[in-house]
């Protein structure tokens, strides 16, 4: 299955996110985190340093390498299409390409047949690369930080996600959504997390990931949160993320 986790705001913990899923999927199947994201937070958020002759996204999209020959493995067991600079000027280059939307979901044809489970960190906005992700997906995570400025944004999300879902990739399923961030005990937090259930009847909305500063120290680390803190409070939402997507599968 393949799940892209996208939400056009920054700051949402889709990475962490990522790593974290990603990190406790590959404990039970095999699976496989592809980094979108120009900035490459996914693929240093994991450890891995992309070196000069390194094959990444760029080349995969741009069709100059397989999906496989340019897949790396990490120290937390799971497996990695790395990302750098390079990517801004391949969603550049797609632009020219007869059947654009397309393009990913061709080149991870490959990689659907060895992995049960795939997991792609969007950039974020909501360009070329993102709506990629969506035409390739099975299904969709939205993670929202716990600020009510963060809701604004969700709408124009959903809208995109109708208009894939229409005229791109008729099976998208949108997951759920999953605050993140969670100040415990707050007001502002369970404003929000009220707001999402109200104003999103029929998508799930999970338990919120809370605050703490271990997520950047995990991402440091090259370490999905499990293994680097294992605090349960800090894992359980993602553990129930995944039986969720494990379900669906």
């Amino acid at each position: 299955m393949i799940t892209a986790i996208a939400n056009q705001k920054g700051g949402v913990a889709k990475t962490t996110s990522t790593i974290s899923l990603g990190g406790l999927l590959a404990q039970q199947s095999s699976c496989l985190a592809i980094d979108l994201d120009p900035q490459g937070n996914l693929t240093t958020g994991l450890g891995v340093e992309v070196s000069d002759n390194q094959l990444t996204t760029y080349e995969v999209i741009t069709e100059t390498a397989e999906i496989l020959n340019a897949v790396v493995a990490t120290k937390s067991g799971l497996n990695l299409l790395p990302a750098d600079i390079s990517l801004a000027k391949g969603e550049t280059e797609l632009l020219g390409k007869v059947g654009n939307f397309y393009i990913l979901k061709e080149r991870l044809e490959p990689a659907r047949e060895k992995f049960q489970h795939i997991l792609i960190d969007c950039p974020p906005s909501l360009g070329l690369l993102t709506v990629n992700a969506l035409a390739a997906a099975d299904t969709l995570l939205i993670p929202v930080q716990c600020q009510f400025f963060a809701l604004k944004g969700l709408e124009a999300l959903l809208e995109t996600v109708g208009s894939v879902k229409k005229r791109l990739n008729p099976r998208l399923k949108i997951l759920g959504v999953l605050p993140t961030m969670a100040e415990k005990n707050t007001v502002m937090t369970q404003d929000v997390i009220d707001t999402l259930k109200q104003q999103l009847e029929e998508i799930k909305v999970f338990d919120p990931v809370p605050k703490s500063v271990k997520f950047a120290e995990s991402n440091l680390a090259g370490e999905p949160i499990h293994l680097y803190a294992g605090e349960w409070k800090l894992v359980q939402p993602y553990r129930a993320v995944v039986k969720q997507m494990v379900a669906e599968s």
